[in-house]
């Protein structure tokens, strides 16, 4: 191995795009297969194994019991994605929806139980659990952080974090309602409250306006 575990203390702040944490499974890229697709592609029941995002990225979501699909958080460059699935077997509980053209490097699931594998590549088993640990803390902190901010706050802060982000996502309204945990004529009234006070223009799949980031950061109480 060439590079060291992601060291997770020089990322503190949690975003609801990951990437960058897995750089150091660049090292065995001959392990796996590079698969490509296009943006608004959805896969479901992702049973065919680990992904690693090379270029572009992806929202991952989970099925609950009703039945409803959640997006819990966004995927990009050199980070894995359905590891937990594959390892504990949720194949039919998760589904991932490209959000740009994505090239993705894909492991086979039973490496990662592989006794073999983890003595061969010790640094990829801590930088695999570093990363596990890391997404339950990003999941705790966005329930805590957004379950006490109003609806508006909440819908600022990911319009923000998306118009900072270089991947130039474009998501619809319904999808923010999904990602927040929100009612989508709660997510509506908050985008008409900052579309009136010209922050933004229109919100949607496919035009994604931000007028004024400063008052949006400010909504977003960054």
């Amino acid at each position: 191995m060439t590079e060291k575990p992601y060291d997770f203390s020089e990322n503190q702040k949690v975003n609801i795009m990951i990437e960058g944490m897995n750089t150091c499974w660049k090292d065995i890229l001959h392990m796996a297969t590079l698969h490509s697709f296009s943006k608004g592609q959805v896969v479901d029941q992702a049973a065919d194994g680990v992904y690693l995002v090379k270029e572009g990225c992806l929202s991952y979501s989970c099925y609950l019991d009703s039945g409803e699909k959640r997006i819990l958080y966004f995927v990009g460059r050199d980070s894995l994605c359905n590891e937990a699935g594959c390892m504990i077997h949720l194949k039919d509980r998760v589904s991932f929806e490209f959000l740009a053209d994505t090239q993705a490097y894909t492991f086979p699931p039973h490496q990662f139980m592989d006794v073999d594998f983890v003595r061969s590549y010790p640094e990829l088993s801590i930088n695999l659990s570093q990363y596990i640990i890391f997404k339950r803390i990003y999941l705790s902190h966005f329930v805590a952080n957004f379950s006490n901010n109003k609806p508006v706050t909440r819908v600022a802060e990911i319009l923000l974090q998306l118009y900072e982000s270089e991947h130039g996502i474009t998501i619809s309204q319904l999808d923010i309602a999904n990602f927040l945990g929100l009612h989508l004529m709660t997510v509506s009234r908050a985008l008409a409250q900052l579309r009136d006070e010209n922050i933004i223009g229109k919100i949607t799949k496919n035009k994604f306006e931000i007028f004024d980031p400063e008052r949006l950061a400010e909504y977003a109480e960054w």
